[in-house]
């Protein structure tokens, strides 16, 4: 599908997702989310864009605005199975993963994954930001990075990670750092590829966090640092609040 060596975005696009069933279809400012999400990837300019979905009504709003489209299995619940699920039709080096929900990417983060995870020998590349407020740092929807000083990921959490002795919760993030996950990820193909032979985690199912899976399993995963990113789409206030960011004209 690309030149070996080039990257490969693809944008997993279940259809009726767990917490805002057919979002990704969802109207913002008089287009679908999964177009606005896609036009980001396109604007990132690392290579080809591809839409994995196990819906054929997606498939065809897809078809619509011109994007290519791989079908995937219905029973495929996270978007690092679903990609990995067509991984071998991929001929490239490293495969971005967009999140159909996140159509306020930057998408020079898309691109700026992409020539990290080329200059990495890590199976996965992330984009992390640091945050800067207490609710943040304490809510357990927000994904916690513990990094080594190379950039490597030490864990990742829903708990507040470091746990800051002496100092009082609220206080937390002005005395010591926190990192954030930006919701999308760079593989090596070679590491979609043996996905399916990843051992259960124990760690992944007590935090419900695929990434722990991967360090469990001996992984490697990279990360570098960017600007907060707008935000994803798993409830219908996050979907208002996106409208609303589209309709001021603050979009990438």
């Amino acid at each position: 599908m690309s030149d070996a060596g080039q990257a490969t975005v693809v944008i997993p696009a279940r259809l009726e997702s767990s917490r805002l069933p057919r979002k990704v279809l969802a109207d913002i400012g008089g287009r679908p989310m999964i177009e606005r999400t896609h036009e980001v990837a396109v604007e990132a300019g690392c290579g080809p864009v591809i839409v994995a979905t196990d819906s054929e009504e997606v498939a065809d709003v897809v078809r619509g605005f011109g994007g290519d489209v791989v079908m995937t299995g219905t029973e495929i619940e996270s978007g690092t199975e679903r990609i990995a699920s067509i991984a071998d039709r991929l001929e490239t080096d490293v495969v971005v993963n967009l999140q159909g929900d996140a159509p306020l990417t930057d998408p020079a983060v898309l691109a700026q994954a992409a020539r990290e995870a080329a200059g990495s020998e890590a199976a996965v590349t992330m984009p992390v930001y640091r945050m800067q407020r207490s609710e943040q740092v304490h809510d357990p929807s927000v994904v916690k990075v513990v990094r080594a000083h190379d950039g490597s990921t030490l864990y990742c959490s829903r708990s507040p990670v470091p746990h800051v002795r002496g100092s009082v919760p609220d206080a937390w993030a002005e005395t010591a750092t926190f990192w954030g996950h930006v919701g999308l990820y760079a593989y090596t193909t070679a590491f979609l590829k043996a996905f399916a032979e990843l051992p259960d985690s124990g760690l992944e199912d007590a935090e419900r966090l695929e990434q722990l899976r991967w360090l469990e399993a001996g992984h490697r995963i990279h990360t570098f640092e960017v600007e907060p990113q707008g935000p994803s789409v798993d409830t219908p206030a996050q979907l208002e609040s996106v409208r609303q960011l589209v309709e001021a004209g603050r979009t990438p």
